[in-house]
């Protein structure tokens, strides 16, 4: 008899997709439905998850996971069967809507031995346009009467928080149910997650009544969490709800690392992010708990002096570093202001963290900024000018602060006097007083490219002086070309002067086409 099934790994959760147990099935196709029935019996069963840190992104603190899993299965089957056997590598809950990460690395084994596998395209989930393709992977499968067969499943796939915000929990489903479709009970069924770090009772998630909630019948021993279901047919899947322990023990691994001196170039790079996404809290910009009783405000505040200290040794060692110098700046940044929601104003604004950060994180800005080494993009940064902080009463030495940053990050040159009077207006806005805002209305004045004169100016040493003045003028188009006014002069000069004069202007000419050579070059951008 020849039976064709698929071995249906449903998913349940979204945080890890996790596959599912298996079932023989009619097709691959929209509508499927299990088979009617099958000779194989599920005698035993075992799954194993481990979930790990996801350190693909040295460079970066992590709060995300990978889970690897492996599924062990033992059939008896009553009578020969071929099947074909597979499962999606995309996941599906029950109302067939396909969702997120695919499998990674699968691997089949069938009594030892490695399989290949085919992947077929199904329109399984489709039907749901925000749905993902479910592609299938299949192998066939011969079932022997009266001879066990065991089969190994395994495969990696990412587990990240479920819900908002790196604090959320982590999620992971087994669907056990549809093993009920196989001959039988299922014999024994055990389940064990293991993790990089111990799982703690208090982190796991129980809600009466909620399937969204932590299996009942769990035990924990030795930070592994473990299920054992004896001679059952489940009508229930497996899930774990918990929180997410990298969140939690973020103060604590981090603080860990800065005891430890931290000096390589990753190590400083995940303790600033680790401490600016502290600052950042919620996406809400709310603190949220840590371990120990600790916010993540409170925890970015300790752990600060040292992040900045380990980040500034580096630089000194690799001044070069851009990437380093680039997360330093933005951890000053996000140490000052945070941008939060004010339920009131129905709207985001920029709250003060500290404002002693925040001129100090000006001054830095502004030391990169005179030497050539601040990111473009850092030029804009104007927090006095955001919505709630715009009528701030800033200190003496925070307005310094602001006045010295806008000067180090004008542009070299306006067209007119009114376009130099609006950036000092718009970029300043209410935050300096009157002295320093007319200081900075004067450097900006003085950059304003001023027009070429309507006369030349009468007198041979005089003109010359003038008209090489007006070359070395930097304008839009390049230096600028003599005119007819410069034309006659040299023509006068000439004629009166005789062949001393002659020498003489065909020194200035040449000094003249040097300088318009060399102001070509060094001609600035627009601004």
């Amino acid at each position: 008899m020849r039976r064709l099934a698929i071995v249906l790994l449903l998913l349940l959760a979204l945080a890890p997709r996790a596959l599912g147990n298996s079932a023989p099935l009619a097709s691959v196709g929209p509508g499927v439905e299990p088979m009617g029935s099958t000779t194989v019996r599920l005698a035993e069963e075992r799954i194993e998850i481990h979930l790990s840190r996801d350190l693909s992104d040295p460079s970066r603190y992590g709060w995300t996971a990978v889970g690897e899993f492996r599924i062990w299965f033992r059939f008896e089957p009553e009578v020969d069967e071929e099947m074909t056997v597979g499962f999606p590598l995309s996941f599906f809950a029950p109302d067939r809507s396909v969702y997120g990460a695919r499998v990674e690395d699968l691997r089949v084994e069938v009594d030892g031995r490695d399989v290949p596998v085919e992947i077929r395209e199904s329109a399984y989930g489709k039907e749901n346009l925000d749905a993902d393709p479910a592609d299938w992977a299949v192998f066939p499968v011969s079932f022997r009467a009266g001879q066990p067969l065991e089969m190994v499943v395994s495969y990696r796939m990412p587990v990240v928080p479920y819900g908002k915000g790196l604090a959320a929990a982590f999620w992971v489903s087994y669907v056990l149910r549809t093993g009920a479709y196989w001959a039988g009970t299922i014999g024994r069924a055990e389940a064990v997650v293991t993790m990089d770090t111990p799982i703690r009772a208090e982190d796991l998630l129980t809600r009466d009544g909620d399937w969204r909630s932590t299996t009942p019948g769990w035990t924990l021993e030795e930070g592994a969490l473990r299920w054992v279901w004896e001679d059952v047919e489940p009508d229930f899947d497996l899930h774990l709800l918990m929180e997410n322990p990298y969140w939690l023990d973020t103060y604590r691994d981090t603080r860990a690392m800065l005891d430890a001196g931290v000096a390589d170039r990753d190590g400083v790079l995940q303790a600033m992010h680790a401490t600016r996404v502290l600052f950042e809290g919620s996406l809400s910009g709310d603190p949220v708990p840590l371990r120990d009783g600790l916010t993540s405000q409170e925890a970015a505040e300790a752990l600060l002096p040292d992040v900045l200290a380990a980040a500034t040794s580096y630089m000194a060692d690799q001044p070069e570093d851009i990437t380093v110098r680039e997360n330093y700046l933005a951890l000053l940044q996000d140490s000052a202001v945070v941008w939060r929601y004010d339920a009131q104003a129905l709207d985001w604004v920029l709250t003060l963290l500290s404002e002693e950060r925040l001129a100090y994180a000006l001054a830095e800005l502004a030391r990169f900024a005179s030497g050539g080494e601040l990111p473009g993009y850092l030029h804009a940064w104007r927090p006095w000018t955001q919505p709630g902080l715009t009528d701030y009463p800033w200190q003496a030495e925070t307005q310094e602060a602001i006045a010295t940053f806008l000067a180090a990050v004008m542009p070299p040159s306006f067209a007119t006097a009114a376009d130099a009077e609006k950036w000092v207006t718009t970029n300043a806005g209410n935050a300096l007083p009157t002295d320093q805002a007319a200081a900075l209305r004067t450097l900006a004045m003085e950059r304003v490219r001023l027009p070429a004169p309507a006369k030349e100016a009468e007198g041979g040493a005089t003109a010359i002086v003038a008209a090489a003045g007006e070359a070395k003028e930097p304008t839009t188009g390049g230096a600028a070309e003599p005119t007819g006014g410069v034309a006659m002069m040299i023509v006068g000069l000439c004629l009166t002067l005789g062949a001393t004069g002659t020498a003489t202007l065909w020194a200035w000419r040449s000094s003249r086409r040097r300088a318009r050579q060399f102001d070509r070059r060094r001609e600035p951008t627009d601004t």
